[in-house]
């Protein structure tokens, strides 16, 4: 139980309500979660690539500026990544969005 605030209210740790379900068939919940899973993953890898690739592309050696997981895209990349995250998205999302 958790306590919030002054109060004294206690409310679970859990949510006791089922999981929010989309379609009428439970397979094609998990379907979709496990869709998104993927997508997710599959995003992650590619934001790291377009990281590293940059780095590769305008460190002139590794000796000044060692590749890090904390290397950031300068703004410009970074905007062109968001661009192509969204447009990422909107494929993904569009045979989920007709039903």
């Amino acid at each position: 139980m958790v306590r919030l605030g002054r109060v004294g209210v206690s409310l679970p740790e859990q949510a006791s309500a089922p999981r929010p379900g989309f379609f009428d068939d439970p397979a094609i919940d998990t379907l979709v979660a496990m869709l998104f899973e993927l997508a997710q993953e599959q995003w992650v890898t590619r934001a790291r690539l377009a990281a590293l690739e940059h780095w590769a592309a305008h460190e002139v050696t590794a000796a000044r500026t060692p590749w890090s997981e904390a290397y950031r895209l300068p703004p410009e990349a970074e905007a062109q990544l968001a661009e192509a995250r969204t447009a990422f998205v909107r494929r993904v999302m569009a045979p989920i969005e007709q039903v």
